[in-house]
This record gives C-alpha cells, sequence and structure tokens, in this order.
C-alpha cells in the first residue's frame, strides 16, 4: 500500500467533487433542492452530482475498493481499502451562498478502520488541507504549525448541536463552555471545522452526532497536525469515534474539555445528564 498513492487520489477526488459542487454554485437557483430528515437536513443535485465525480474518479484508480458516501451509501468492494466521502459537508452553508462548507474524502483500513489518508477542500475560501499517516498536515502545500494552545481561557471553539435527542442538551453545553473560553463559533460543516482546527483557525471543536463521511478525513488533519481526538469517554488515536460525538482540540485543552462536556452529557450517552 503507498501512502502518497492514496493521498494522490483522495485529493484529485476531492478537486473533482468540488469543482462540481462550485459549477452548480454558480447556478444555484436551478438547483432542485430536497429535505431528507427535516428542513435542516438538506441535500440538492449538487451534492448527488459531486458525489458521482468523487466516485468516479476513485473507481477509476482502484475499482476494488469499498466506497462509504453520504448520498449513494455504500458499494461494497474485495479489498482491505474502505474510501468515506462527504461531496457536500455543510449543504445548508452552501445554498445559502455561506463560505463554511467542505468536500470530504478519506481513505481507511476496511477492518478496522484506522485512517490512512485524509483530503478536505472548503472550495469557497480555495484551501486544501490534507494528511496521511506519518506526515505533517498540509494546508495548500505548507506544513500547518503544530497544535500547541494551551490556555483554555483563549481557546475559539466551534460547535455542533448534535443529533435531535442531543440538540435539547445545547443551551447547558453553551452554558458550560462559554464561561471558560475566549467564545464559541458554529459554522455548520464539521469536516470544515476540523480542517480549522487542524489549521489553527479554531482551537477546538466539539461535534457530536457525526456520522463517519462528516468527520473522518478532518479527524486525520487534526491528528497529524498534532491534536487529540476522541468522544467523551477518551481519545480514538488513528480513528474517529464510532459513538459520532467528537471532540478535537490540542492535548493541552482536550482534557479540560472534556471535563467540562461530561458534566452535560452522561458518558458515552446522549441524553440529558
Amino acid at each position: 500500500m503507498d501512502l502518497d498513492e492514496l493521498l494522490m487520489l483522495a485529493r484529485d477526488a476531492a478537486r473533482a467533487g468540488a469543482r462540481t459542487a462550485l459549477a452548480w454554485r454558480d447556478r444555484a437557483h436551478r438547483l432542485l433542492v430536497e429535505e431528507k430528515a427535516g428542513p435542516d437536513d438538506l441535500v440538492s443535485q449538487a451534492d448527488r452530482d459531486a458525489e458521482h465525480v468523487i466516485r468516479a474518479v476513485l473507481a477509476e484508480h482502484r475499482p476494488h475498493d469499498t466506497v462509504l458516501g453520504e448520498e449513494h451509501g455504500t458499494s461494497t468492494g474485495r479489498s482491505a481499502m474502505r474510501w468515506i466521502i462527504d461531496p457536500i459537508d455543510g449543504t445548508t452553508n452552501y445554498l445559502y451562498g455561506r463560505p463554511d462548507w467542505a468536500v470530504s474524502v478519506a481513505a481507511a483500513d476496511a477492518d478496522e478502520g484506522r485512517l490512512l489518508a485524509g483530503v478536505v477542500v472548503e472550495p469557497a475560501l480555495g484551501l486544501l488541507t490534507e494528511a496521511r499517516v506519518g506526515t505533517h498536515t498540509m494546508a495548500n502545500g505548507t506544513p500547518t504549525a503544530a497544535l500547541h494552545r494551551d490556555d483554555l481561557t483563549r481557546a475559539l471553539v466551534e460547535l455542533n448541536l448534535g443529533r435531535p435527542g442531543q440538540r435539547p442538551l445545547a443551551g447547558a453545553m453553551v452554558g458550560a463552555l462559554l464561561p471558560h473560553v475566549r467564545d464559541l463559533r458554529r459554522g455548520g460543516s464539521a469536516a470544515a471545522a476540523l480542517a480549522q482546527v487542524a489549521t489553527g483557525r479554531a482551537d477546538a471543536l466539539w461535534a457530536p452526532g457525526l456520522q463517519p463521511w462528516d468527520c473522518a478525513a478532518g479527524v486525520l488533519l487534526v491528528q497529524q497536525a498534532g491534536g487529540t481526538v476522541g468522544d467523551l469517554t477518551g481519545p480514538t488515536p488513528g480513528t474517529w469515534p464510532r459513538s459520532g460525538d467528537v471532540l478535537a482540540a490540542s492535548p493541552e485543552l482536550w482534557k479540560p474539555l472534556q471535563a467540562l462536556l461530561t458534566a452535560v452529557y452522561p458518558e458515552g450517552s446522549s441524553q440529558p445528564a
């Protein structure tokens, strides 16, 4: 397995998806938009077309790999490789013309879920952040600074509100965090937020209720930049939390944030404490 080749393919696939999404963005008024689980869970033809293009790039070079995508589910392969893709993470932002949306492509071991390579493209910003196992995270070809924030009071924390069962806890969660940090933000794209943490544009992310396609590539970006990722039960080195509850930060901030959040969320649960 050549990790550089995996990263190159992830990069090519993510760029192809980004080009398709941007082409649709210029004529967004013509998009057919549908609600999936509710009014806050949107999908458009741009999402489906971008995923189709990403899958086509992957299939051309690695036709026997499994592919898991948000819009088209799982295509089962025979190899030990699984690709995890989100063609547009932050579809609502995308449809409203806001910049916080991203294209995410990750390669992982199909059996163990070990992350091998990941790319997150933020097309509205012209920014591509990438990493593979054994190398430092890069942003537009330049190594990112190692994550080292150690003062929680000066931390900018990105948030996600979680699954429907977790959303009633949002007020308590904000109340638990806000007195202890510099400020909070909610961008609306977990993939973009993880790329922001990996590149120092945010200091931490708390994003409960994610799916693998939301976070797989971004988790690797943070880990390879020197950060810690896990859920409230502890870190998950080398992979994403199977619970879908993602806490990402520098190692110095991770445990203090875990302590604040476990006062709101019981360990490993989405129900109120």
